[in-house]
């Protein structure tokens, strides 16, 4: 009798730790979950636009035009730009939005990406004769695709500084020529509750 008691002890003893254990997990874990809880989630465009314009006559112009995208001229960045942590770039696009010419005038070159505080590009796509005036009568939307390792390089720049650098470096086939690019980022931002 005395070992069926001491059996009975131990095993109580055994599924109150392994109960106290499931507890502890499960409290911890939900304290995660409450920390996830009251994170924001949300998405924005941010757009820029590129004036470009070569006023001398040539062919062959070597150009090189470089802009910086604020993410905190949006006005939900701006809001949560202390409590920002992360952002995803989902889409970047381009059109051509204005253009003003006598020739058909194509660009080739890069389309880059750097740190605000740098002074060239790290990420950067070929543009191969893009025929400008087509492109800005056809209203025509262009999509950069980047490999994933390039794109997460342009997502920790936002993170860290909420700026990018955005380069235009190339060669215009004739000039004089002026005209526009208008940039959008699509990104989804994750931040920490207010």
């Amino acid at each position: 009798m005395k070992i069926y008691f001491s059996y009975m002890k131990t095993l109580t003893l055994r599924c109150l730790s392994a109960g106290m254990l499931f507890l502890t997990a499960t409290l911890l874990a939900s304290c995660n979950l409450f920390d996830k809880a009251d994170d924001v989630a949300f998405n924005t465009t941010l757009d820029h636009d590129i004036e470009a314009s070569e006023s001398t006559s040539g062919t062959n112009v070597t150009y090189q035009q470089v802009i910086t995208l604020d993410a905190t001229s949006d006005s939900e960045i701006s809001r949560y730009k202390d409590k920002i942590k992360g952002f995803e770039v989902n889409k970047i696009k381009y059109t051509i939005s204005s253009y003003s010419g006598a020739f058909a005038t194509k660009f080739t070159g890069k389309f880059g990406f750097g740190d605000e505080s740098g002074t060239s590009y790290t990420v950067s796509t070929t543009i191969t004769d893009l025929d400008l005036q087509a492109a800005y009568t056809a209203g025509t939307v262009y999509e950069l695709t980047l490999p994933v390792t390039e794109v997460a390089k342009i997502e920790a720049m936002l993170r860290d500084k909420k700026e990018v650098k955005i380069y235009v470096d190339g060669t215009l086939s004739q000039t004089p020529v002026a005209f526009t690019i208008s940039v959008s980022l699509d990104v989804s931002i994750q931040a920490d509750a207010l």
